[in-house]
């Protein structure tokens, strides 16, 4: 992940500090016991209407500055394969369109480690907030969605539970 430039208002342009398909393959592989597929897409993979699970991030100063969207196969086999558990229980999740709550504190949990990923000598970003849909998202959150923040879309292979897809924006 290279720093990020400035742009001509002196803000931090947000596009450079993306996290890459390899540095998501390389977080991803550190917390699973088997080596994930990550595939970086060339146009968006996750319209709103997919969306399952949202993790908003905040800097020092507290302003909201990334959103990881996930679908509901990908929130629901990051989970599992987390915790280990057997694969039919995300067959039988996504089946029902719910990522369910066991499965969804691990997901919190891997994007709450995921915060990393943001991070550079410019910025420090937590994880503030998971919504898990039905929840709804926070109005702050749906005000960065429409500000056409920096965004990079995956599709993301976890062996053994599924391939789902991911959008991580950045502003």
């Amino acid at each position: 992940m290279s720093a990020p430039t400035h742009d001509e208002t002196g803000l931090a342009a947000a596009a450079a500090a993306l996290p890459s398909g390899p540095d998501l393959r390389t977080l991803l592989n550190s917390l699973f016991d088997t080596p994930v597929v990550v595939r970086e897409e060339t146009a968006p993979v996750l319209p709103g209407r997919l969306v399952k699970v949202v993790g908003s991030y905040l800097d020092d100063q507290g302003a909201l500055r990334a959103v990881i969207m996930l679908d509901v196969v990908l929130g629901c086999a990051l989970g599992a394969a987390l915790a280990l558990l057997p694969a039919p229980r995300v067959e039988e999740a996504v089946a029902s369109d719910v990522v369910p709550p066991e499965l969804g504190e691990n997901t919190r949990e891997v994007l709450n480690i995921a915060a990393s990923l943001f991070n550079s000598a410019e910025a420090h970003l937590k994880l503030r907030a998971v919504e898990i849909a039905p929840e709804p998202v926070a109005d702050d959150v749906v005000r960065f969605l429409r500000s056409q923040p920096y965004r990079s879309d995956f599709t993301i292979e976890v062996p053994g539970y599924g391939t789902g897809t991911s959008a991580l924006l950045l502003r």
